[in-house]
């Protein structure tokens, strides 16, 4: 009879154990927030003056080689508030301080992919950005809009930077992909 139930919870324990949990096959890690005090040097600024970006730097790395990523599922909760907020930007390094930021477009009001993965409760949050001039003014003629973040292939292990629009007094929030939390982001109280 006890080899019967040690054999059982062997064999238990051995198919649990060869399960996978991330169905996406993406394994992240949540390194560290900050707030950026300057916008200088980002290509886009928010039509609301209030809000400023908050940069997470997620790595994120791939169970298989060239799998497609979506950025756009990518979101901050901020639980206080109960609002889900899309990220506005993302770049990596090149070499070591050259930023090169992923391609966006305004968002197809046909199929939009952050709203694939609404969380019950929570607010979604669509800031609209413009690209501005040499003095960081809106350029005329242009109209602010909500941006989609291309599609990406993923080859390796990388680090990436994700801009969220968020208020000055931004303290804590949960970094999701799709439904799932991935992470957290806190910023230092002075």
């Amino acid at each position: 009879m006890k080899k019967i139930l040690v054999f059982s919870i062997l064999i238990l324990f051995l198919t649990s154990s060869f399960t996978t949990k991330d169905t996406d096959e993406f394994k992240f890690k949540v390194e560290w927030a900050k707030l950026n005090k300057s916008l200088w040097l980002q290509p886009y600024r928010y039509e609301n003056k209030e809000l400023t970006s908050l940069t997470v730097r997620v790595v994120i790395e791939p169970g298989k080689a060239n799998k497609v990523f979506d950025f756009n599922h990518i979101s901050l909760i901020n639980e206080g508030k109960r609002v889900r907020i899309r990220p506005c930007a993302v770049h990596y390094l090149k070499g070591r301080d050259k930023k090169i930021y992923l391609k966006s477009k305004a968002v197809n009001t046909n199929y939009n992919a952050f709203e694939d993965y609404t969380l019950d409760g929570y607010k979604n949050n669509q800031v609209k950005t413009f690209k501005p001039n040499i003095l960081g003014k809106k350029k005329k003629g242009r109209v602010a809009s909500v941006k989609s973040i291309k599609k990406i292939t993923l080859k390796s292990k990388t680090s990436y930077y994700i801009d969220f629009p968020v208020n000055k007094d931004f303290t804590y929030g949960k970094v999701y992909y799709k439904d799932k939390p991935i992470g957290f982001a806190a910023i230092k109280q002075n």
